[in-house]
C-alpha cells in the first residue's frame, strides 16, 4: 500500500499486507518502496496482526540505518492503514478485524481500541485540529470519531460499496472519502449529510488527498484558483485527478503509470513543507506497475 510521505514529520508510517506499521523517524524526506495494497481478505491466516514500530538514522556511509523501536501487537486480521495524529505522538491503525486503535508512538501502548464497525474496518483519517478520525468499512459505512471521548461524533451512509479512502478538509468541516464505486463523496460535518457526489473514476479510488498551499497549485488545477486549494484522487483506472474545492468540478486529468495507480501524495499542502525544493505543490504517486 502506498503510504503517506510528511516532510516535515519525524516519523514515516507504513502499512503493507503482513499487518504490520513501520514507523520510521527519517531525518530527509524519502519515498519507500512497498508491497502493493489488497482488497482481498481470503489470505488473513498468513497475517501476524502485528504493528512495529521502527527508528531509523542516517550518516555519511549509509543512507539509513533501522531498529525496531516498538512492536505492537493487537489487531486480530490484516492491518489496512496508519495515519499520524497532527500532534505527531499517536498513531491510528484500521483492520479487517473490524476495529481501529490509537497507539502512543513514544511508549508503544494502546491507548484505545474501538470496534464500531460491523464489516472490516479500511480507511482513515485525521481532523486538522486532531480532535476527531474518520474510519471506512467495506460495508460503505464512514464513521466520525471524536478522540477524545473515543465515541462516535456522526456516521454517513451513501456509498454503494466499499469505502477505501477518507480526508478531511484543511477547512475543517467537510470530509471527502471513496471507493469501490468510482464516486468521490463530501460530506458536511457541521449540518451531519451528504454536501456533494462527484462521478470521478471508472474504477476503485485508491486514494484522497486535499491541497492547500500556494498559487503554484495552479500549475495543477489550469484555472489559477487563488487559494490554490485542490482535491486529488488516485484510481485502479490508471488516473490521478483533481478537483475544484469550489465547486468540485474537475480541473485536470494525470497520466503516466502503465495500470492501477495505487496511491497519491501532496507535497506541500496543508502548510506543510514540500521538501525544500523551492515552495510550491508537488503531487506524488504510486502505481501498480512500480514506478513513481
Amino acid at each position: 500500500m502506498w503510504a503517506s510521505l510528511r516532510s516535515d514529520l519525524k516519523e514515516f508510517v507504513t502499512s503493507v499486507t503482513e499487518d504490520t506499521t513501520n514507523v520510521l523517524e527519517v531525518i530527509d524526506s524519502k519515498l519507500i518502496e512497498e508491497d502493493t495494497p489488497s482488497t482481498d481478505d481470503d489470505d488473513d491466516d498468513n497475517d501476524d496482526d502485528t504493528t512495529t514500530i521502527t527508528n531509523t538514522t542516517k550518516n555519511t556511509n549509509t543512507p539509513y540505518t533501522i531498529s525496531e523501536a516498538h512492536h505492537l501487537k493487537g489487531h486480530k486480521a490484516r492491518l489496512c492503514s496508519v495515519a499520524f495524529h497532527p500532534m505527531k505522538q499517536h498513531v491510528v491503525t484500521t483492520s479487517f478485524d473490524h476495529t481501529w486503535r490509537l497507539w502512543d508512538v513514544e511508549t508503544g501502548s494502546q491507548l484505545l481500541l474501538q470496534d464500531g464497525h460491523v464489516k472490516e474496518t479500511y480507511g482513515v483519517g485525521m481532523h486538522p485540529d486532531g480532535s476527531l478520525c474518520s474510519t471506512t468499512d467495506f460495508g460503505g459505512v464512514v464513521q466520525v470519531w471524536d478522540l477524545r471521548s473515543g465515541k462516535s461524533a456522526c456516521h454517513f451512509l451513501g456509498h454503494a460499496k466499499r469505502v477505501i479512502s477518507s480526508e478531511f478538509s484543511p477547512n475543517g468541516f467537510q470530509l471527502a472519502t471513496a471507493g469501490d464505486d468510482g464516486t468521490i463523496k463530501i460530506w458536511d460535518l457541521r449540518r451531519r449529510k451528504q454536501f456533494a457526489s462527484i462521478p470521478a473514476h471508472t474504477k476503485l479510488i485508491t486514494q484522497l488527498r486535499f491541497a492547500q498551499g500556494s498559487g503554484d497549485a495552479s500549475e495543477f488545477t489550469g484555472n489559477g484558483q487563488q487559494n490554490g486549494e485542490f482535491l486529488v484522487s488516485s484510481s485502479f483506472d490508471g488516473t490521478v485527478k483533481t478537483w475544484s474545492t469550489r465547486d468540485w468540478k474537475m480541473l485536470s486529468t494525470l497520466r503516466g503509470h502503465e495500470g492501477k495507480v495505487m496511491g497519491v501524495d501532496v507535497l506541500g499542502s496543508s502548510g506543510e513543507s514540500s521538501g525544500g525544493g523551492g515552495g510550491g505543490v508537488r503531487i506524488v504517486t504510486s502505481g501498480y506497475d512500480k514506478t513513481l
